[in-house]
């Protein structure tokens, strides 16, 4: 069985990523004329995301922006996951997306559900490119949240309560 235990480098170098993400988020803002817009929704509170991908003829991310109303684990998925995906195919986009929402899955609840927002709004771009494929005029593609962040709390581990 392999070893998932992260060492202190490891837990170190996660932490100062998370932490750049955070304090200077990537590819916060909103873009003129994108290819397509989606915007993932939590209707309970309120809070939403978007993403803006512009894609090139070949489907490659020329550049991709994100805003949100929403925590900061939101701000830190989407400032993540658009660095992971901008300069890539859609394709790997879309595996990048569902590697991404199975490592969430061990997350606490509440990260769980905020950063989801994010892969929502990118799951809601890609419906608004294939409705502006087939002739459709709307500005963006909304899809809720399966899951509220609404009452969620951080799991505290007994010793830190």
């Amino acid at each position: 069985m392999e070893n998932t235990t992260l060492n202190e480098s490891q837990v170190q170098e996660v932490t100062s990523e998370i932490l750049e993400h955070m304090m200077s988020p990537k590819n916060y803002g909103q873009m003129d004329n994108p290819t397509c817009v989606g915007m993932g929704i939590d209707r309970k509170t309120g809070e939403f995301a978007l993403i803006y991908l512009l894609l090139d003829n070949e489907n490659i991310i020329e550049d991709i922006k994100f805003g949100c109303n929403a925590c900061q684990d939101t701000v830190i998925a989407g400032s993540l996951f658009s660095e992971m995906i901008k300069g890539m195919s859609l394709a790997y986009a879309k595996d990048a997306a569902k590697r991404l929402e199975a490592k969430l899955q061990d997350a606490p609840p509440k990260q769980k559900a905020c950063s989801m927002m994010i892969l929502k709004a990118f799951e809601a771009s890609l419906l608004h490119k294939l409705s502006k494929d087939d002739g459709g005029v709307e500005d963006l593609c909304s899809l809720d949240l399966n899951d509220s962040c609404e009452g969620l709390r951080m799991e505290i581990d007994d010793e830190t309560k």
